[in-house]
């Protein structure tokens, strides 16, 4: 039987699948429901029980392939638990809401740009925002514990993408675009969202007659990720382990040398070669789907990894 790649995000949007019968097909009874999930775009329709197609996706066994070696994550190691905010100024939020429907002082405080705050831990995560107490309380503010969002920030003392090397980091940002994630760890196939990292969502999500479990940022299917947490350690699925995690699926690929090495155009594209096994986007992936050239990626790794000079 064929294998069938994870869909991008964007993917998802453009085609909807049929396929031969299923030898055992499960019920619709056996298909979560929604409860809990939010859906940002589209209205999802009811799959026929009888022409549903589960997607599968080959993870690279376990090998001796070179990868990127990680800093130490042991908390004796960290000297102190902080965030660094970005080039923008941003906030500590009362609640997930947007900062302009918060007063100041007390439902929101200003953060500095390029600025180390000190937290009592390292910071929590929460759909799109990371949850932190900081040690010193800000001047003028109510709040010493709260809501910032994820996306406004540098670096945590919680790791992550931030601590690999900056063609490695926009050929990252390249995948999720490519998946149709973007910056966002918390999305479910078919812009589904959730708030709770604590484990992969395990949603069965249905397009037309495509079914798949795919999540986070670089679309893990659940039974992926039960496998790469097992192997790396992984009690949860934060935004620091799914990087953790691709990385893991790069380097048993054997592409993390072409990666790592991504800003040159022929690595890039070898790299781009090696994966489209794994992601079903990629230029020349075998699966059907429609899929980005490799120019139209080239250009926004250049524009990625602008950003990281």
């Amino acid at each position: 039987m064929s294998i069938m790649k994870p869909m991008s995000l964007a993917t998802a949007l453009l085609l909807s699948l049929s396929a031969g019968t299923f030898a055992a097909t499960p019920a619709l009874d056996d298909i979560p429901d929604n409860a809990g999930y939010t859906t940002a775009l589209i209205t999802i329709p009811q799959p026929d029980p009888y022409q549903m197609v589960f997607q599968q996706q080959h993870l690279p066994p376990n090998n001796n392939e070179p990868g990127f070696q990680w800093p130490d994550q042991n908390k004796s190691a960290i000297e102190e638990d902080y965030i660094l905010t970005g080039n923008a100024a941003t906030f500590l939020k009362i609640s997930a809401a947007q900062s302009s429907d918060l007063a100041d002082g007390t439902g929101k405080c200003k953060l500095s740009p390029r600025t180390k705050y000190l937290t009592t831990a390292m910071p929590g995560f929460e759909g799109e925002h990371m949850t932190v107490t900081l040690k010193k309380p800000l001047p003028g503010c109510a709040l010493t514990k709260g809501y910032v969002y994820m996306d406004h920030f540098a670096a945590t003392s919680a790791g992550g993408a931030w601590q690999l090397p900056k063609n490695v980091r926009a050929f990252l940002d390249t995948l999720a675009y490519a998946e149709g994630t973007g910056r966002k760890y918390n999305y479910i196939f078919t812009f589904v969202t959730f708030k709770s990292y604590a484990d992969h969502p395990r949603k069965t999500i249905c397009h037309g007659d495509l079914c798949s479990t795919a999540a986070g940022r670089y679309q893990y299917l659940s039974r992926t990720w039960d496998t790469l947490a097992q192997d790396l350690g992984l009690t949860d699925f934060t935004p620091p382990n799914q990087d953790r995690a691709v990385m893991e699926i790069i380097r048993r690929a054997g592409a993390y040398n072409e990666v790592a090495n991504s800003s040159d155009y022929k690595n890039f594209e070898k790299a781009l070669a090696t994966l489209n096994g794994i992601w079903a986007s990629l230029p020349g992936s075998p699966y059907g789907q429609p899929t980005y050239s490799t120019e139209a990626l080239w250009e926004q790794y250049t524009a990625f990894l602008a950003k990281y000079q």
